[in-house]
């Protein structure tokens, strides 16, 4: 599994109408990466050039040649044993720390998630429910206990076109800073595009959406992206990959991602004797675990990174308090040296605490609990003094140099982290701000002056130091792989694929190099994703069923297949490899469009027009989806059904965002 900063979508496609008839192209669904390139060989196989042969001189005694040597098979990687699992929820923790309980529900940890409309609506402040993006106007309505999300879009007399509404359940995020919004299709969970900002106290697009408006509710949601917001998921039981009817065996950051599980020490404590001690309580308390594995335990979720890649046979959920992190999770960061020295400011407040001089002086024993009270956040008006006193546990006998009046006047007040830890717009996330973990000296001071451009990306806090060289190496390739400029370059391509083979593999063996990745899903995708990138479709379709042996119900990787059965002429296979996607993800649009663009190839235009209409009615807004529609009811004699299509395609090129509609009825505030 791999986490980076583009974030994956199940599947993305468009459909394209021909001069010469229908088709339909694909974008592959793995992340940053696409297909096409320039069919660049891989430099590993492509051979040194021969010396010209010379004769061997009259009478020279012949020398028998040896036969090759065949190379021993390269083994898959051994799974590793589950990790311990024996978790008991919050509530059992409750009933012997109920004052902690108490205070860390109140944290923005402990309401992290949320079912919708929940018994926290944060948004009950928001100034607006109604907000548009170009022609796009979007709702938030509540009825009947139920929180629905509309996407509508009107033409230029004020008619609506479509309005396409969506049950939300879930809530991600405090509403400290903001919310998004998870939509439950049985089993698989995608986002809505209305996403929530505390700053402002008003609905937009969802950070990513600006970008690209295709995403609509179809952005794919799994444990990469849940793991820092739910306390523990719960997968169904058939292997098929969707979650379970609850999603949730507890919703909000609970007492276990911190302490481990809590079974051993609910047993211990209960076996106790009235008035006893154990000297062993079965449980993990962070602030006796030397400094990297105490940091582990915050940087699950709180180092950033460019890309995080989980070791192999791990997942999300799998790291417990006590690990490294990269027993679990190898995080990808620029070298931090060199970005200090470039002067990048990186994003996440891990890796910003690591350029500050506080964390530097204490040799790295300051750590995020050296200021941060894990189970209690301080009411606004006890900041400033909460953090002061932090402050001065370290600089007492060094206090500020500046004159009291300085020091009192606005806008610090008197405040340490208004000077030292400023607010800082963030990149990635619109409308919100974080503050600066580098703690500069002046509330002024500029990172140093670029020197170049950071150095590439490396492991986290020396894990190449931890990890054996064959997994670092797979994860590597999964994190180049991740990158959104990979698939545009033949030379970060080739390096991805170098990191990705075993060492000793035959590259020109496809059979050996599946063997040898056996079992390894990430890396099989992956890999067949970099091999069509670069044009290289056998070796990419070998890497993908191997794949779909060890998961069949990888999503992606039917996508993948289905779309190289449809190139190599493979239609029923492909057709029935769709089936089996539709069946296991049936709320993608562009799945049904591509089978219907199948099913006309294959001479069942009645089935195909279903199959578009499927697609339509999942994405209403596709252009090409309804242009492709259009011509296939012309090409069946249906022309005033293909003619009500082209009507709607030009009321949707017209349309525009006017002003509020009278006409259009402004949902209900909740109850």
């Amino acid at each position: 599994m791999a986490r980076s900063r583009n974030t994956a979508l199940l599947v993305t496609a468009a459909v394209v109408v021909g001069i010469a008839g229908l088709s339909l192209w694909w974008r592959p669904a793995w992340v940053g990466l696409g297909q096409g390139g320039n069919g660049a060989a891989d430099p590993a196989e492509v051979e040194a050039p021969r010396a010209e042969a010379r004769p061997e001189p009259a009478g020279a005694p012949v020398v028998p040649r040896s036969p090759p040597v065949p190379r021993a098979p390269v083994a898959a990687l051994e799974r590793p044993a589950p990790r311990p699992s024996d978790y008991v929820g919050s509530q059992a923790c409750s009933g012997c720390h109920a004052a902690i309980a108490e205070s860390f529900a109140k944290h923005p940890m402990g309401q992290a998630m949320d079912t919708m409309p929940g018994e926290r609506p944060v948004e009950e402040r928001s100034d607006g429910r109604t907000f548009t993006d170009r022609e796009r106007e979007y709702v938030v309505e509540e009825r009947d206990g139920i929180v629905l999300h509309h996407e509508r879009v009107f033409d230029t007399d004020g008619r609506l076109i479509y309005d396409q509404a969506l049950p939300v359940r879930f809530a991600v995020g405090s509403g400290t800073r903001g919310r998004s919004y998870l939509l439950d299709q049985a089993g698989l969970l995608t986002q809505s595009p209305i996403g929530w900002y505390g700053g402002t106290g008003r609905y937009g697009l969802s950070p990513g959406y600006e970008h690209d408006r295709g995403l609509r509710f179809e952005r794919s949601i799994g444990d990469g992206c849940l793991h820092c917001h739910a306390g523990l998921v719960e997968h169904a039981a058939d292997g098929s990959g969707r979650y379970s009817s609850r999603v949730f065996a507890e919703a909000a950051i609970g007492c276990e991602r911190c302490h481990g599980p809590g079974g051993e020490h609910v047993a211990t404590m209960a076996a106790l004797a009235p008035g006893a001690t154990a000297t062993d309580l079965r449980i993990v308390n962070p602030v006796d675990l030397e400094p990297r594995r105490r940091e582990a335990v915050c940087n699950q979720c709180h180092l950033g990174g460019e890309a995080t890649i989980t070791r192999f046979g791990r997942g999300f959920y799998d790291f417990r308090p006590g690990d490294h992190l990269d027993d679990t999770l190898l995080v990808f960061v620029h070298d931090e040296r060199a970005a200090a020295a470039s002067g990048a400011k990186p994003v996440s407040q891990v890796e910003q605490m690591r350029q500050s001089r506080c964390w530097q002086g204490t040799g790295g024993t300051l750590g995020c609990i050296s200021c941060h009270d894990p189970h209690a956040k301080p009411a606004p008006e006890e900041i400033d003094a909460f953090y002061r006193t932090k402050c001065q546990a370290c600089h007492e006998e060094q206090p500020c140099s500046l004159p009291a009046v300085q020091r009192d006047a606005l806008p610090a007040a008197g405040s340490c982290i208004r000077c030292h830890m400023p607010s800082q717009d963030l990149v990635d996330v619109a409308h919100t701000a974080m503050s600066d973990h580098r703690v500069p000296r002046r509330p002024d001071e500029a990172p140093p002056a670029p020197r170049g451009a950071p150095a590439g990306l490396v492991p986290f806090d020396d894990a190449a130091a931890r990890v054996p060289p064959r997994e670092l190496a797979r994860a590597r390739g999964l994190a180049l792989a991740s990158l959104p400029g990979t698939a545009k370059s033949t030379r970060a391509s080739q390096e991805a694929i170098s990191a990705l083979v075993p060492e000793g593999v035959d590259r020109g063996d496809q059979r050996a190099l599946v063997a040898a990745l056996a079992g390894d899903v990430e890396a099989l995708r992956g890999l067949g994703q970099l091999y069509a990138s670069t044009g290289r479709m056998d070796a990419a379709a070998a890497c993908w069923e191997g794949a779909l042996a060890a998961d069949p119900g990888d999503g992606e990787t039917m996508a993948s297949l289905a779309r190289q059965m449809q190139r190599g002429g493979r239609l029923r296979e492909a057709l029935a490899m769709l089936d089996r996607l539709i069946s296991a993800s049936p709320s993608v649009a562009s799945v049904h469009a591509q089978r219907g663009a199948l099913l006309v190839a294959l001479g069942r235009p009645d089935e195909a027009i279903a199959a578009v209409r499927a697609s339509l009615e999942l994405n209403p807004s596709s252009l090409p989806v309804r242009s492709f529609l259009a011509e296939l009811l012309s090409r069946t004699n249906r022309e005033p059904e293909a003619e009500a299509e082209r009507a709607t395609i030009a009321r949707l090129k017209g349309a525009v965002a006017p002003p509020r509609r009278p006409d259009v009825e402004a949902p209900a505030a909740p109850p």
